[in-house]
């Protein structure tokens, strides 16, 4: 939980959406705590009754998922991709992490671990007047890491007791394998985010061809405000118009009452853009691109908006 509001800091906080009178808290903790105690009671019940029955863990973990959707939510998404799209990877996705990972708590613990750990984090949320103001992408990958944190912490628990003398060498790759993957799984989200001074952005069209095309990746240095005011003429700069990412070439450089201004035009492009670029609008200067890695993020593009398009 520290870890998830340490992004806070970076990426900023939001006010929570819950009211903090003592009335609503109450109403609140009734609500959301008392259900997941009942959920957490069942799996218990059933899966300790059963616990070599692995179709019956299996089922009731899905049971559990379902009784914990929103389907009202579901519906309204429905009718939109887009929507629909950033609602399983912000909520369904980290809700089916989740419920394995509680199930696996309860199986090699109990349910009070579980218990624990979801009441931990339910009263943190809402007691705290202030929530990181996470996108749908950021809260997704930060949900789902955060499951596998715990998995792997304790997957790692469970080596370590169960450690002989002849397996010491077998599970210090284990243990290594863990870790390895726990830090290039924080690294990677990080990176995606835009935490870095590095940024990985998906190329759309060909408009810069041939340095770079549709489908290939494009990583770019973040610039301080003094460095914005400085781009020399024929650097590549990202930037944003109407919440679309653009990356051309500047080819000139206009300053009016201090207020610097690019111009950029794409280099497969027959004339410059329309609209000059304000510094407020850039993200940062091309530094190198990966070619085709981009693909599913253009596909996804084009798929959410081919109904606009048409």
């Amino acid at each position: 939980m520290l870890f998830i509001f340490y992004f806070g800091f970076i990426l900023g906080f939001s006010k929570s959406s819950y009211n903090h009178n003592i009335i609503a808290i109450l109403k609140n903790f009734i609500t959301q705590l008392f259900p997941i105690i009942g959920l957490e009671f069942t799996r218990e019940i059933i899966i300790d009754r059963n616990k070599e029955n692995k179709p019956l863990t299996l089922y009731i973990t899905i049971l559990l998922i379902l009784l914990e959707m929103n389907f009202y939510t579901i519906t309204n998404f429905l009718a939109n991709r887009e929507e629909m799209f950033e609602y399983i990877c912000s909520t369904i996705i980290p809700l089916i992490a989740c419920n394995i990972l509680y199930t696996y708590l309860t199986l090699k613990c109990t349910y009070i671990v579980t218990l624990i750990y979801r009441i931990f984090n339910t009263i943190v949320i809402l007691l705290l007047p202030i929530i990181p103001n996470f996108d749908w992408f950021a809260m997704g990958s930060l949900s789902l890491l955060s499951a596998i944190v715990i998995y792997l912490l304790f997957k790692y628990k469970l080596i370590k007791e169960n450690t002989s003398v002849k397996k010491k060498r077998k599970d210090y790759y284990a243990k290594l394998s863990y870790t390895v993957t726990l830090i290039l799984s924080i690294f990677l989200i990080c990176f995606m985010l835009g935490i870095f001074k590095y940024e990985p952005i998906s190329i759309l069209s060909n408009s810069m061809e041939p340095k770079f095309s549709a489908c290939d990746v494009v990583i770019i240095k973040k610039l301080s405000e003094s460095e914005l005011k400085e781009i020399p003429i024929g650097t590549i700069i990202a930037y944003t118009v109407n919440k679309q990412n653009i990356i051309h070439r500047v080819v000139d450089k206009v300053k009016v009452d201090d207020i610097v201004f690019y111009q950029t035009k794409g280099d497969n492009n027959n004339s410059p853009d329309a609209n000059l670029v304000q510094t407020e609008q850039i993200q940062g200067i091309y530094k190198m691109h990966i070619k085709y890695i981009g693909f599913p993020s253009v596909w996804l593009y084009y798929f959410f908006n081919s109904e606009r398009m048409n």
